[in-house]
């Protein structure tokens, strides 16, 4: 008996038979009456859309989908599929109209969305239409467009900063008419704390205001690379320009009995760190890049809370030295010397390390209460009488100062702002 071949068309939307197999393996059992399968078809008149079909296949609450459009197509092919069935009987094969899937696995669908995943869908404010179009270049757009919502993203976000920055600056900003005048005027917001009645000049400005208990006791696992250093520690950190020459010159000469060695190196742990922080350039300090030395770290941001002004500019935090906290933090190390100096001594190096004018340094060691006593009238005498000119510079830089009691502060003079 002869073969022959019938082919029978199916429907637009029915009859094509579904080719199936899963993308992670295969069944094995393929006549598993556990899984069941359905075919779902679009119901859209449009030519295109109406051969959309959709095989979904289920079995112990695992959930397997193919597509015939869309990204996740299973076969992106212009040819045609057929299936024959062939009679045995009659040796008689019909074709029909089939179509490939591949079935993958699905966590979840948005049929299964919970009540309360609605609820907080709902919550969601609605995009706008600017929102929209960026969300589709940030996906979808061109190299080109991707760079111009950036550069715009920018620009509205460095106006707004510069608004808030702005606004937080002129709040903070005060007409600062000279230091000693600024000073004199407000003397607690920009010295230490003061006791303005001691009679005693250790109790002027009591340390444990400046330096407070829990950070001495912090700084007492870091006092013992000063209380410890020997001249070869000294050269070195000399060498390296570590520490200041004022910093050093007193390890040099820290006293032997442990309980005096051990305060000293405290104080001028703590003393390291205001210079350090002094010598801060304005950009590293704007980015807080800067690690001080030997310096935990939660004195270190005490130090920058006290002394810097934090910001916000373009999403980033910048933290800047504005001129009177820098009067602040100089009259810190100021007071902080007079306790290690006993209240009495020469500042010429501690200027230098500071890198002031011995005019503008008086001013500031006034502002503080302190007596300063020039060396004019003997550096006159001692040219007449043919001393050295090394004995007459050393007298030139001399700038001898003494914490008196009581307290008094410089009257007010008139000067130039600065901001």
């Amino acid at each position: 008996m002869a073969a022959r071949l019938k082919y029978e068309p199916c429907d637009e939307q029915h009859d094509v038979v579904p080719i199936a197999h899963f993308s992670h393996g295969h069944l094995k059992k393929p006549n598993d009456d556990r899984m069941k399968y359905f075919m779902y078809g679009s119901t859209k008149k449009d030519v295109r859309r109406g051969q959309h079909r959709l095989l979904v296949a289920e079995k112990e609450g695992m959930t397997y989908v193919g597509k015939n459009f869309g990204p996740e197509a299973s076969h992106k092919t212009l040819c045609k599929h057929y299936v024959g069935v062939l009679n045995k009987k009659t040796y008689e094969m019909t074709l029909h109209d089939a179509e490939l899937f591949t079935l993958k696995p699905t966590i979840a669908t948005s049929s299964t969305t919970t009540t309360e995943e609605r609820e907080d869908e709902a919550d969601v404010p609605e995009q706008s239409y600017a929102q929209k179009f960026s969300d589709l270049v940030k996906t979808f757009g061109t190299a080109r467009q991707k760079r111009a919502l950036a550069a715009q993203e920018l620009s509205r976000a460095c106006q707004s900063s510069a608004g808030a920055t702005i606004a937080n600056a002129m709040e903070q900003l005060v007409p600062e008419e000279s230091t000693v005048a600024v000073l004199a005027a407000t003397p607690a917001a920009n010295i230490p704390p003061f006791d303005i009645d001691a009679t005693d000049p250790k109790d002027v400005f009591p340390i444990s205001s400046i330096m407070t208990p829990a950070e001495e006791e912090c700084l007492r696992g870091y006092q013992r690379c000063f209380a410890q250093a020997d001249k070869d520690s000294i050269d070195q950190w000399r060498e390296s320009s570590r520490y200041s020459e004022y910093i050093l010159r007193h390890i040099a000469r820290l006293p032997h009995y442990d309980e005096e060695r051990n305060r000293l190196s405290r104080l001028l742990l703590y003393l390291s760190a205001l210079i350090q922080l002094y010598n801060v350039p304005p950009r590293v300090a704007a980015s807080k890049g800067v690690q001080l030395s030997d310096i935990p770290n939660a004195l270190q941001s005490r130090l920058y809370s006290l002394f810097t002004v934090e910001s916000q500019v373009s999403g980033k935090t910048r933290y800047t030295v504005p001129g009177r906290l820098r009067d602040r933090l100089i009259a810190y190390i100021l007071v902080v010397a007079l306790h290690i100096e006993d209240f009495e001594f020469d500042a010429a190096l501690l200027v230098r390390d500071l890198a002031l004018t011995p005019a503008k340094a008086t001013e500031y060691f006034r502002s503080v209460g302190c007596s300063v006593v020039t060396n004019d009238s003997r550096k006159r005498k001692l040219k007449q009488e043919g001393e050295s000119p090394i004995c007459v510079t050393e007298c030139e830089n001399s700038i001898r100062v003494k914490l008196k009691v009581p307290l008094t502060f410089p009257g007010k003079k008139r000067g130039r702002s600065r901001h």
